[in-house]
């Protein structure tokens, strides 16, 4: 079986060595990944969506005194992503956090900006990545500012906090944009 398995891999390298270097080149690049993986979920993901919801909705009525609800999110771009870096030097970065904005239809009609990051290990006493894919402890936690709606600037100034901004105006080491 070793034999066979050796003799099949040998005649693909040797007819993708005839094949020239552009086969060569394109087999590489769909054995690499494009992407490293990630531990936090993508932007567009409903339950991200749906943590941001409902944390709004449990603040709104306690901090603004009113029963905003969202009723729907549109137009979800990331606008940062910082990976997990434990096996460098100081400053490392332990939690992965990757920055969102979308538009949020309010249910008093209004359509506002929502900023938003997923970030990786935060679940139940960060334990979710250790008690297996299977758990149903989540090891990410999602947190949403309404622009317009903090009054009490908890995010800081127009969600200050939770925005991030294209390369130009970056501050640090390792921040990657879309």
């Amino acid at each position: 079986m070793r034999r066979l398995l050796t003799a099949l891999l040998s005649a693909s390298l040797a007819s993708l060595a005839m094949a020239g270097p552009t086969a060569a080149a394109d087999m590489q690049r769909l054995q690499a990944p494009a992407v490293a993986s990630a531990n936090v979920p993508a932007c567009d993901d409903a339950d991200v969506l749906a943590e941001v919801e409902d944390q709004f909705e449990y603040g709104a009525p306690r901090v603004l005194e009113t029963e905003l609800a969202i009723v729907e999110f549109s137009g979800m771009v990331e606008t940062g992503y910082f990976p997990q870096k434990l096996d460098e030097p100081l400053p490392s970065s332990p939690i992965e956090r990757r920055y969102c904005q979308a538009t949020a239809l309010i249910s008093d009609g209004k359509h506002r900006t929502v900023y938003y990051v997923i970030e990786h290990p935060m679940g139940f006493a960060s334990a979710g990545g250790h008690l297996g894919r299977f758990s149903p402890v989540k090891s990410w936690r999602a947190e949403g500012c309404v622009l317009g709606l903090d009054e009490w600037h908890i995010y800081g100034a127009d969600c200050q906090s939770l925005r991030r901004f294209p390369a130009a105006g970056r501050t640090s080491p390792g921040y990657v944009t879309k």
